[in-house]
């Protein structure tokens, strides 16, 4: 029993104290040799898009970035880019219809059967790739743990991560009963096309879906906590399914992370190098940020330079 007024910290279930990920602040913005020079203006921009590798979805994103979009200073994370009126407070299909559907065809290459979308912030466009896709999606909560209430306790695959644009910790929970019921619509296909075999598999292939990744911390987390909850409603799915039908078979399961998706992602903190040693992923990003700079507005774009945001030229 602690004392009055004494801190908790967070604690799972059992006990045990929640796994912590430090993101660290970010201070200093650096971009690439690309970026320098005089940024792309609003009346050269759409020459520029032309002539650019960019998909038809990165391009139309672009565009809605730049218009609704700014550079800005947020006190968890240091400089960044408020992109709210775009992918947190409005559902705008007709700028990113194109990169929805592009973000479907990449999960579907990759057999993915559940998202996993952590914090409201970004679970609008989590909610859009999954209405695209087909693919049932599921958030991960964000609350502030009362640090003085001993009886909280947080379900499995709970995690304690710094705010990004706020101060303090929050913590990320699963919704356990929404992933049982997710759960049991993706592996009763399974179990019943494995009828008439004596050994059965199931597989969850989970892709995680974000606003942004910055410098991939949360992205090691969610993907930690989805292949503990995601194994936690494997094993319940079948003890349920066992104690209904007397089915005895051997039955193995896995869950994989397979894939990480989101319109932005911030290059210039090399994301893309932690989730491939961590994960062995490839993030699929509608655009590559390779810089941002705050006076005058402007953002680095991977294959087509500095971009000045509207009004700024």
């Amino acid at each position: 029993m602690s004392e009055p007024g004494q801190i908790v910290p967070p604690l799972a279930e059992d006990g045990t104290e929640l796994r912590r990920y430090e993101r660290p602040h970010e201070t200093v913005v650096t971009g690439v040799a690309e970026d320098r020079g005089a940024p792309i203006s609003r009346d050269e921009l759409p020459e520029a898009l032309a002539a650019s590798q960019l998909s038809p979805g990165a391009k139309a994103m672009l565009a809605g970035l730049l218009r609704l979009g700014r550079p800005a200073t947020f006190g968890g994370g240091g400089a960044g880019i408020e992109y709210g009126a775009l992918l947190k407070t409005a559902a705008r299909p007709d700028i990113l219809g194109i990169h929805a559907r592009e973000v479907a065809s990449h999960l579907h290459a990759q057999g993915v059967n559940l998202l996993v979308v952590p914090g409201m912030s970004g679970y609008p466009v989590g909610a859009m790739y999954a209405a695209v896709a087909g693919i049932p999606s599921l958030l991960l909560k964000k609350q502030r743990h009362v640090t003085t209430l001993e009886s909280m306790r947080y379900p499995a695959g709970s995690f304690v991560i710094p705010s990004y644009t706020g101060e303090g910790d929050v913590v990320m929970s699963a919704d356990l009963v929404a992933l049982g019921d997710i759960v049991a619509t993706v592996l009763t296909p399974q179990l019943e096309a494995q009828a008439n075999v004596t050994e059965v598999s199931l597989t969850i292939r989970v892709a995680g879906a974000d606003d942004i990744i910055d410098k991939a911390t949360m992205s090691q987390a969610v993907s930690d906590s989805a292949l503990v909850v995601g194994q936690t409603a494997l094993e319940a799915f079948v003890e349920r399914y066992r104690a209904r039908t007397g089915d005895q078979r051997s039955i193995a399961g896995e869950v994989k992370v397979v894939a990480w998706v989101t319109p932005l992602i911030k290059g210039y903190n090399r994301p893309h190098e932690n989730l491939q040693r961590w994960f062995g992923i490839t993030p699929f990003a509608g655009l590559n940020v390779t810089s941002v700079q705050v006076e005058p507005p402007a953002i680095g774009i991977e294959g087509l330079g500095l971009v000045a945001f509207d009004g700024t030229d």
